[in-house]
């Protein structure tokens, strides 16, 4: 049973999120300074296709794997990894975002280093993970998959495709796939970004998501 009505599914969850979150930020800061530079990290050009500004911003696109230039001059694509993003200089944007990523980077030494880093680059961040307390996976779309031991999330990978997941076929493509989710809890989000603000993103009166939000002078 999906625990989320088919009126409300991902598209709008970051659609809400944009237009309470995101675009408050960048308007901030157009306000401040007449443009906004912009690490999406982890992020695609689709997902900046909500309502922006006409000018003034500049957003760059950095993933792990290599990825096709955009079209639209607004987008810089770059190859990098989250977890050391040195190329970059402190304050190098105005604004990080990074969504539904930290819960892929590894495990928690990894995970500091990204918060390290997005605290490193930008007065103003937004990051956006799965609250491992809300009953539905959402990678796997299955119940409480994320709960089970570790050898369970294995055979239920192994048996079908579920959610993002493709079936395993093999032991070893098993265990990369429940390896690469370690999903957070808010004491955890809270100890990478003492900084920030958290908020969450509520689905029947459950945490569906965690929300970390940092804006400049605070």
């Amino acid at each position: 049973m999906n625990m989320i009505p088919r009126s409300f599914r991902r598209s709008q969850f970051r659609e809400e999120r944009f237009k309470t979150y995101v675009r408050p930020i960048i308007d901030a800061v157009m306000r401040t300074r007449g443009s906004c530079r912009i690490l999406d990290l982890g992020g695609d050009a689709d997902y900046w296709r909500f309502d922006l500004p006409a000018s003034g911003i500049d957003i760059w696109l950095l993933n792990i794997e290599a990825r096709e230039p955009s079209p639209d001059p607004r987008f810089h694509v770059v190859q990098g990894d989250a977890r050391d993003v040195s190329g970059f200089d402190d304050l190098s944007f105005d604004f990080v975002h990074s969504n539904s990523l930290i819960e892929h980077v590894g495990q928690w030494a990894d995970m500091k280093r990204v918060a390290a880093e997005i605290r490193r680059l930008a007065p103003n961040y937004y990051v956006q993970t799965p609250n491992f307390w809300f009953p539905l996976d959402p990678h796997s779309n299955a119940p409480m998959m994320h709960w089970l031991p570790q050898p369970l999330q294995r055979r239920l990978v192994s048996s079908k495709a579920r959610g993002f997941y493709a079936k395993a076929a093999s032991l070893d493509q098993a265990m990369r796939i429940v390896e690469g989710t370690s999903m957070l809890d808010r004491a955890q989000l809270a100890g990478l970004f003492p900084d920030a603000e958290i908020l969450t993103e509520d689905v029947f009166f459950l945490a569906k998501s965690l929300i970390a939000v940092r804006t400049e002078g605070r």
